[in-house]
């Protein structure tokens, strides 16, 4: 390996650009503030009273205390958004409890709605068995009249012959 030829005309430290950035910056630097060294700002400085810095103090002040109202306010409204997603939370919670219950609630109406149709069912069928039997019951006794008054033609047709 051959070594790396250096520029001798140049230090050290500026051989590499990383070097060398930094170096100029720190020239820039160095170079600005013996500026600001310079008479031009330094009646800059003196024509700023200290009253100056106190109605900025007391403009800063005002407008803390304008954000501190402010945020006063925000944590209000954020406590009262709170309570009612809580309350909304809340209801939901109850809402949802009651929604996961209606199937099961549903089943338990089928199960008693298949009763009650069996049981109406079988009433209709007592209903239309008692309205045949009462049919019947009404044959019967009509044919038990008739069967009476034949019966009682013929006993007063024996009387009326004079009997024996």
């Amino acid at each position: 390996m051959k070594p790396k030829q250096t520029d001798s005309t140049r230090p050290k430290i500026f051989q590499s650009p990383a070097a060398a950035a930094a170096a100029a910056s720190v020239t820039a630097a160095y170079a600005l503030a013996k500026s600001a060294d310079d008479s031009n700002f330094e009646g800059v400085r003196e024509n700023n009273p200290v009253q100056d810095f106190s109605i900025e103090i007391h403009a800063i002040r005002e407008e803390n205390k304008v954000l501190e109202s402010s945020v006063a306010e925000v944590k209000a409204e954020n406590s009262r958004v709170r309570e009612k997603i809580d309350d909304i939370n809340g209801t939901y919670a109850e809402l949802s409890k009651e929604l996961h219950s209606v199937p099961g609630q549903l089943v338990v109406e089928r199960s008693r709605c298949s009763k009650l149709e069996a049981q109406i069912a079988e009433l209709q069928k007592r209903l239309d068995t008692s309205l045949s039997i009462e049919d019947e019951v009404q044959k019967l006794g009509r044919q038990k009249s008739m069967v009476d008054r034949n019966m009682e033609m013929a006993a007063a047709q024996t009387q009326g012959s004079g009997g024996v």
